[in-house]
């Protein structure tokens, strides 16, 4: 469990809402693209990869009060197979003032071009980032309870999450991935029930190991909310299932569909 002084020093910062991002159809202002080197690289698993960014304006960048905000992340201009430049989206995991400097986990099992980069990147490589961008996840102070929810491209997400907790609220944390023993080192102990679901087909299938587990699992007692993250189909199965069986109401769920099975560039 982080203490106060602890959360403090590490500067855990909560993950990026993308509904919220989602939401906002009107323009968006063009943030400009920024230089960020590699300053450090740690292999936290064979299937992700921690990497961290300095600079300049990366220190300056981190001084922002909107990069400070809960929820804040960046897109990252990397190289795809065919030489054109693509920005994809990344939770900032945590970032040091003293250092000017701040990390980004990378899930590198998928073959898209942020992660084949990161899978090659080293000491010294740069990139362009742009950003902040708010949006995040936000606790209900009345809450009594609370449930997490996702696959793989989220764990940094909930491990943000957990960090950020009050360290009296109970909750549940069901998180789908293809190799359990990959990932529990990796998380913070909290006062939560954490069940790692080994993946039997399709991420987060509409009738998958998610859904079984949760039909397994009753309701905490009292008023609660729920967080979702992953492919967007199933992150809609899930929602629904929620609202159907567990009878939440709307507002207690909050969904955020990452990717969409088959959809390049997706964006919900």
């Amino acid at each position: 469990m982080c203490t106060t002084t602890e959360k403090q020093k590490m500067n855990l910062l909560p993950i990026l809402d993308v509904e919220t991002q989602n939401n906002i159809q009107q323009p968006i202002q063009v943030r400009p693209q920024l230089p960020a080197v590699v300053a450090a690289r740690e292999q936290l698993s064979t299937a992700r990869i921690r990497l961290t960014f300095s600079g300049n304006d990366v220190a300056t960048f981190i001084r922002n009060e909107a990069a400070q905000s809960p929820g804040s992340w960046v897109k990252l201009f990397v190289p795809s197979s065919n030489g054109e430049i693509v920005g994809r989206a990344y939770t900032l995991r945590k970032f040091d003032l003293g250092k000017g400097t701040f990390d980004v986990d990378f899930f590198t099992h998928k073959n898209g071009p942020a992660s084949s980069w990161a899978n090659s990147a080293q000491v010294g490589d740069t990139l362009t980032f742009a950003g902040p961008r708010d949006g995040g996840f936000s606790l209900d102070p009345i809450s009594e309870w609370l449930a997490l929810i996702g696959d793989e491209t989220c764990l940094s997400a909930i491990q943000v999450i957990l960090s950020n907790l009050p360290s009296a609220l109970p909750g549940i944390v069901l998180i789908e991935v293809d190799d359990p023993d990959e990932h529990k080192p990796f998380f913070v102990d909290q006062n939560m029930k954490l069940q790692w679901i080994k993946r039997t087909h399709s991420p987060l299938g509409a009738d998958g190991p998610i859904l079984k587990s949760l039909d397994n699992i009753t309701r905490p007692q009292g008023r609660g909310q729920v967080w979702v993250a992953g492919e967007s189909n199933s992150v809609k199965a899930i929602s629904t299932f929620l609202q159907e069986k567990w009878k939440l109401d709307k507002e207690s769920i909050r969904t955020k569909g990452y990717w969409k099975k088959g959809v390049a560039h997706f964006r919900s």
